[in-house]
């Protein structure tokens, strides 16, 4: 009898072991699709936005917009969900992001500092402009001379 208990807790124990390491294995990862997918889509669009910002205000608010949406992409899913994610979903999440942040900081530096276009054109008809009005009060006080001699 001793032995048909001892047989039965370790063929339970067995069989509880098994069914845990399986769950392990095949764990859903459609929460971490649906979730990659969600922050790879926001990640993007504010991307677009964050670089097309037209002034300083806009940006911040598109930023902290960003932010507070992504937020709620995170907790809109069970905790740990980004655990499941794999490392080629994690790559492409890191990229998006630098990608986001390169155009943060690019387009805040070019509202803080606008570069300046010189109007060369516009400076060459300065030139002559000023060239000829030097030469048209040359030839008057030639004109000038000439008549008190």
């Amino acid at each position: 009898m001793r032995k048909i208990w001892v047989t039965a807790a370790l063929v339970a124990l067995g069989v509880s072991a098994i069914s845990c390491s399986k769950e392990t294995k095949h764990k859903d990862r459609s929460n971490a699709k649906d979730m990659y997918e969600r922050i790879c889509k926001l990640t993007e669009e504010y991307t677009e936005k964050v670089a097309d910002s037209p002034d300083s205000a806009s940006w911040a608010a598109i930023c902290a917009e960003f932010e507070d949406k992504l937020d709620k992409v995170n907790f809109n899913y069970p905790p740990d969900t980004d655990l499941l994610l794999t490392e080629g979903q994690n790559d492409t999440i890191y990229t998006l992001m630098l990608a986001f942040l390169e155009a943060k900081d690019g387009r805040i530096h070019r509202i803080l500092h606008p570069v300046i276009v010189s109007d060369s054109i516009a400076s060459a008809d300065s030139i002559m402009a000023l060239e000829a009005e030097a030469e048209r009060e040359l030839s008057q006080e030639g004109a000038s001379r000439n008549l008190g001699n």
